[in-house]
């Protein structure tokens, strides 16, 4: 068979054949092995069942004529060149679809199918596609997935969605797409972006990468850019569960087990996902880094996607572990951290999981940067610590211990001393959205700790920065402002982690010892919670 590449596409549709002409042997050869892996088409009652829809669709007032054959390969032979004598292969396909759901996937590669057989020319010439859905289909179980969602999430940020949720759906819709959006060429131009997306997810050698690569004129394995509409990023969260809760054990000997989550967003629109990953079972905190870097060396998918893009990792932590280092996680074989190659956050669980806190959460979110001014985004950090000030009218304690000089900025700093001090500062400061702790979070600090559960369950702070170190918070803005200080608080993912690549040869520096809560409400999925048997599937849910 003679492949045609983008040149062929171009050609006027007068030299194709109606591909209603084309045989039943083809019809066979493509049909069946499809029909073949519809779950219980073995069955000889599935199969006079879909006799006796297809008589319902069209009409007959009995069951589709086919002489029944014990051997089931041979009847479902029998029953596409009857289909295909009678004009009646989208009657078979209505049938299955009533039968199994539009959304089965083997469903959907029929319709497919059959649509390169008996349908009017679409972007590709027949032969192409049939051949193309051969190799599709020869493929592991998911493959494409993470290709669909992209392309899925692109044509939305562009307000153009697609409806499908499947690969031979998506294809179905690109290669049928017979009303141009913007000029006759445009239908045709977002079906090879998707091919040569797919190109890029197949790998550089194989049937299907030669394919793929004659059809759309790319290089095998070649990257394709985003969508102009939008950027792209891959988002990673991390759950790590402390399956002992309550406990009065220190964080080291608590029990814990970890899960991921791939997501990914283009512009503003929505994360989709992607996949999921069980984690190694339970283990105890002081196990949490070697786990953790065994977890993500094995986890390649997500890795692999995130090739060139924007990469955010989000680590869904109980408030034992807010303080834990998860940048400094090796983030794979090579055993460099996290912090080297992909923005880094933490993320209260507790808040993520209890909708019933969420309002508060989103108020706070939505005001992170409304007002900008001042120019300075981080003169809108509100810092608070149970520190005495060094000076100032708002320190009235200069010769305490562990003197602490509070950052200029728009909200007047705050000294800790009791839990309503923290009630009535945020109180009168609806719009604050960032909290710097100039006393680092420590879970055995019990004024700080609850100080920090009030204000993210209670008041719904949803970003905070602060030392592990307990240092000075002055160098850690200096390191964060490099010159150039943010104009937005949204910044701020990638100030610390650019902050992190500067001090990567010192790890004693205030580089390496800043914690990022990053708490995106809009980043959130309740389908997590749901029983993850191990399986890649599950746990995805939406918001």
């Amino acid at each position: 068979m003679r492949f045609f590449g983008p040149r062929a596409l171009r050609r006027g549709r007068k030299e194709r054949r109606p591909e209603r002409q084309q045989g039943p042997d083809q019809a066979c050869r493509h049909l069946v092995p499809i029909l073949a892996c519809v779950p219980r088409m073995n069955e000889l009652k599935m199969r006079q069942a879909l006799l006796v829809r297809m008589g319902e669709k069209l009409r007959l007032g009995h069951p589709f004529n086919v002489a029944e054959d014990p051997e089931y390969l041979a009847h479902l032979d029998a029953i596409v060149r009857a289909a295909h004598r009678d004009g009646a292969l989208e009657a078979l396909c209505g049938a299955l679809a009533q039968m199994y759901g539009d959304d089965d996937i083997d469903v959907a590669w029929l319709e497919l199918a059959v649509t390169a057989l008996t349908g009017p020319p679409g972007h590709l010439p027949a032969d192409v596609l049939l051949a193309l859905v051969v190799e599709l289909r020869c493929r592991p179980k998911g493959f494409g997935a993470a290709t669909v969602a992209r392309f899925l999430a692109e044509r939305r940020a562009q307000r153009r969605p697609l409806d499908g949720t499947s690969l031979p759906q998506v294809l179905l819709k690109l290669y049928d797409s017979r009303v141009p959006a913007h000029g006759p060429a445009e239908p045709r131009e977002q079906l090879l972006r998707f091919l040569r997306m797919l190109a890029a997810q197949t790998g550089p050698s194989g049937p299907l990468a030669a394919l793929l690569a004659e059809i759309t004129g790319a290089a095998p394995g070649e990257p394709v850019a985003p969508a102009a509409d939008g950027e792209r990023q891959v988002i990673i969260q991390i759950r790590v569960e402390e399956e002992d809760a309550p406990s009065d054990l220190p964080p080291a000997q608590r029990r814990y087990s970890l899960r991921g989550y791939h997501y990914e967003r283009v512009g503003d629109d929505r994360p989709v996902f992607l996949g999921s990953q069980s984690g190694p079972g339970l283990f105890t905190g002081d196990e949490l880094t070697e786990r953790g870097r065994d977890f993500l060396t094995s986890w390649r998918e997500p890795a692999d996607a995130a090739r060139g893009v924007t990469k955010r990792v989000e680590f869904l932590l109980p408030h034992s572990l807010l303080g834990h280092p998860a940048e400094a996680w090796p983030g794979g074989p090579a055993g460099r951290p996290l912090s080297r190659s992909c923005q880094v956050v933490v993320r209260s669980l507790i808040r993520y999981r209890d909708s019933m806190v969420h309002d508060g959460w989103i108020r706070r979110w939505n005001a992170l940067d409304r007002d900008r001014t001042p120019a300075d985004a981080l003169q809108r950090i509100g810092w608070l610590s149970t520190r005495a000030p060094a000076d100032g009218p708002a320190c009235p304690d200069p010769a305490a211990a562990q003197p602490w000089k509070c950052p200029e900025g728009k909200y007047p700093p705050l000294r800790l001393t009791r839990l309503t001090d923290l009630v009535d500062w945020l109180s009168a400061h609806p719009d604050l959205g960032c909290l710097g702790l100039g006393t680092p979070y420590d879970h055995d600090d019990d004024l700080i700790r609850q100080a920090v559960d009030d204000a993210l369950l209670e008041d719904g702070i949803p970003v905070m920065v602060w030392r592990r170190d307990a240092g000075d918070p002055h160098p850690l803005l200096d390191a964060l402002r490099a010159g150039q200080p943010p104009a937005d608080l949204a910044e701020l993912p990638h100030r610390v982690h650019q902050a992190r690549r500067r001090g990567r040869h010192d790890t004693h520096s205030v580089h390496n010892q800043i914690t990022l809560l990053w708490d995106d409400p809009t980043c959130v999925f309740s389908g997590q919670d749901q029983p993850m048997p191990g399986t890649r599937a599950a746990g995805e849910g939406a918001a």
